[in-house]
């Protein structure tokens, strides 16, 4: 058990530093978006605990992600995967459309 946790734990500690790198590489925008959504993140996971312990009712999680990074990474793929497929859907689709868009426009 103890072997299972430090293994864990050093693997955690990888994957944090990986993580630290990259938003220090990133432009100070990104950076600090990330910043932001990390601070809500942290205090509502000590709300939640808080809470959890007090047995009062946990706080609401509207302006937090609670998705994993694995959980938002396959969303990302699945957004991918649908644009790629809207994009190679039809080319004479958007021509058409905007076609028809400027014909309705001057009608009255």
């Amino acid at each position: 058990m103890d072997k299972a946790y430090n293994a864990i734990k050093g693997e955690s500690k990888q994957v944090l530093e990986v993580s630290r790198e990259k938003v220090f590489g990133a432009s100070e925008e990104l950076r600090e978006g990330y910043e932001k959504i990390e601070r809500r993140r942290t205090e509502y996971e000590k709300a939640y605990n808080k809470a959890e312990q007090d047995g009062t009712t946990p706080p609401p999680s509207t302006d937090v992600e609670l998705r994993s990074t694995e959980e938002l990474q396959a969303e990302l793929e699945t957004q991918q995967a649908n644009l790629e497929m809207n994009l190679n859907t039809n080319p004479g689709v958007v021509e058409q459309y905007e076609k028809r868009k400027k014909e309705a426009s001057r009608c009255p």
